[in-house]
């Protein structure tokens, strides 16, 4: 019987065999081509084996054209391409805006995002929102980008609140109490201290007759304006900044004992905790993160730079003494990032999670993950989105890209002009200053510099939360404006 036959169920067992090798090769085969597909490589039209990039190109406003070593391509922008290893110009371009471009280098089998390109009008329109009878002594904007505060000019403790969300609406008016004001009897003057993560709280410093004060501004309702100064009056302090950006949470300093206190206002008695020899600092995130400098327990002739992360302080490098040290920490894409330098040094070192390098080995020294070179750098700062480290002395900038890790190193053929002392973050992407009463704009590794309009060195340059307007404070023949300008070409 056919069942019970050997020969035949072994030429079964053989075939079955067969089929499980030739499946198996076939799996293989595939899972090598799948590979290779999904790190770009693929034929040329000449039938030669090439390696592709994957890019992606948006922009502002949207679409655009895109133009490939000036070759118009198919699709605009949100798009798409696959782009052979190499090198190329790309243009991306709008009737009625200037145009975007830079060269860039295409790695095989990467995929790499060009989602920031922001088209300016080629003519811009400028409408005034208001007028004031002389230059306002101090505006700024709130951290969404929603509200401006503008002083007016007729009464130093009256500021109006313009809603940029609804820019038609007149502005309202809120006044500080002066009975939580100290007296002037000479001259006085307001600068910012820090806006709250809510929105609606800032903190000014009142400068007066040589002294000073921090005062804590509603702008819903001005009479809800706290004496700070007063409110601490048991501590000792002449700098102050919110903690975690929560308007009532404070770090207060006192540059002349080094003592570093944390209150809360609403127990303004109760010190949560104390530091001593305190050279400089920078709080950051609700596990009351503290960077900071101190001579305490530092080698002969250094100082040591300490991050406090709750009850735990952790060694993350030391420096030689300095007039000044910069310091900043935040996270991008749920990593820490450290950035510490001074500006008797011409180097400024960027840390990827320190803390977390010294978790995984106690007797490692955490080690930079790159090193900026700007000669005695005064100033640094992440971009909005975190994703860009920039380093500035004057016009001399070095920037660090975290996505890519590349970093640039130029110098703006513009100075700063008085009384500004730093440039600033536009949004993520780009930088923005007034050199000779006109605003200029960037792109964060200074290809795309404009220059877009005259502006006043004294007030930076104001964004709704959706970059379609600019407002500015100017003065032209003797008329102090607040103007709008569209960024959206008619």
């Amino acid at each position: 019987m056919d069942y019970i036959n050997p020969i035949k169920k072994r030429r079964e067992k053989i075939t079955l065999y067969v089929g499980y090798f030739l499946m198996t090769i076939l799996v293989i085969l595939t899972t090598i081509i799948l590979f290779y597909i999904t790190e770009g490589f693929g034929y040329s039209k000449n039938g030669n084996v090439i390696q592709n990039g994957l890019l992606f190109f948006s922009s502002q406003p949207n679409p655009a054209n895109i133009y490939i070593n000036n070759k118009l391509q198919s699709s605009q922008t949100n798009t798409s391409m696959l782009l052979p290893a190499g090198n190329y110009s790309v243009k991306i371009i709008k009737s009625g805006y200037l145009p975007w471009q830079r060269n860039i280098i295409v790695n095989g089998g990467l995929v790499e995002r060009f989602d920031y390109p922001f088209l300016f009008p080629a003519h811009l329109i400028t409408n005034k929102i208001a007028n004031y009878v002389s230059p306002p002594g101090f505006a700024t904007e709130s951290l969404d980008r929603h509200w401006l505060v503008v002083q007016d000019p007729s009464q130093f403790n009256e500021f109006y609140i313009y809603d940029l969300n609804n820019p038609l609406n007149p502005p309202t008016l809120i006044t500080i109490p002066t009975s939580i004001l100290s007296t002037a009897t000479s001259s006085q003057s307001w600068q910012l201290v820090q806006w709250s993560s809510d929105n609606q709280h800032l903190v000014l410093k009142h400068i007066y007759d040589g002294s000073e004060e921090f005062i804590l501004v509603d702008i819903t309702n001005g009479s809800k304006s706290v004496n700070l100064t007063k409110t601490f009056n048991n501590i000792s302090f002449n700098s102050l900044s919110l903690l975690n950006n929560q308007y009532d949470q404070y770090d207060l300093y006192n540059s002349q004992s080094q003592v570093l206190d944390s209150v809360n206002l609403s127990a303004p008695l109760v010190i949560n905790f104390s530091l001593s020899q305190v050279l400089a600092y920078k709080t950051y995130g609700s596990n009351n993160n503290i960077l900071y400098v101190t001579s305490l327990n530092a080698p002969s002739g250094r100082v040591v730079v300490n991050e406090r992360v709750g009850s735990n302080t952790y060694i993350i490098k030391t420096l030689a003494p300095s007039p000044q040290y910069l310091l900043d920490l935040t996270t991008y894409n749920s990593t820490p990032y450290v950035v510490i330098g001074a500006s008797d040094d011409s180097k400024v070192f960027i840390y990827q999670d320190p803390i977390g390098q010294i978790n995984n080995n106690p007797s490692y020294v955490p080690a930079p993950i790159q090193v900026l070179l700007v000669p005695n750098p005064n100033y640094i700062s992440f971009s909005d989105n975190a994703q860009f480290i920039m380093v500035e002395n004057a016009n001399h900038f070095a920037v660090y890209n975290i996505e890519s890790g590349y970093a640039y190193n130029y110098i703006v053929p513009y100075q700063l002009q008085s009384p500004q002392a730093t440039a600033s973050w536009m949004d993520g992407d780009r930088l923005t200053y007034v050199t000779n009463n006109n605003l200029i704009v960037f792109d964060y590794d200074m290809a795309n510099l404009h220059v877009l309009m005259p502006a006043d060195p004294t007030y930076l340059p104001f964004f709704d939360v959706s970059y379609q307007y600019i407002y500015t404070i100017s003065t032209k023949n003797n008329v102090t404006s607040l103007t709008q300008t569209s960024m959206l070409a008619p």
